[in-house]
């Protein structure tokens, strides 16, 4: 479900590349909610938010640099809006610690709403910008 479409391709290999790869992890997550086969999901999530995390911090810090070499003008409101989807990220994980068995989909979608809107918004009006 989850795939980088061509809308979001900025034409710098290596940031559709990076973008390609939380498309991916946000996959993860949507396989996940879809699973039926796993009883308990919390350790399933808690590892993709980890990634997510890890991985993002990485991509925020390439796209910085590359962004910093192209004189990109919106370089330091970008890094405001990465540092506000880490926090994101990390406040997500804190309420994953506490689901249940009952409300461990709910927390799930939660997520993949927060990425959705996320991705779609922050590479559509600032990613973007870089072509």
């Amino acid at each position: 479900m989850y795939e980088l479409k061509d809308q979001y391709l900025t034409g710098v290999e290596m940031i559709d590349n990076q973008h390609r790869r939380i498309f991916k992890l946000a996959d993860e997550a949507y396989q996940l909610l879809k699973d039926e086969n796993i009883l308990f999901k919390d350790d399933s999530l808690l590892s993709i938010i980890k990634g997510l995390r890890e991985y993002t911090e990485y991509h925020f810090s390439e796209e910085e640099v590359y962004m910093n070499s192209i004189a990109y003008p919106e370089l330091e409101f970008q890094k405001t809006q990465h540092q506000k989807f880490i926090v994101e990220l990390d406040k997500l994980s804190q309420e994953t610690v506490q689901i249940s068995l009952e409300n461990q989909d709910d927390m799930i979608y939660k997520i993949l709403a927060y990425l959705t809107d996320w991705l779609q918004e922050h590479i559509e009006q600032f990613d973007m910008k870089i072509k």
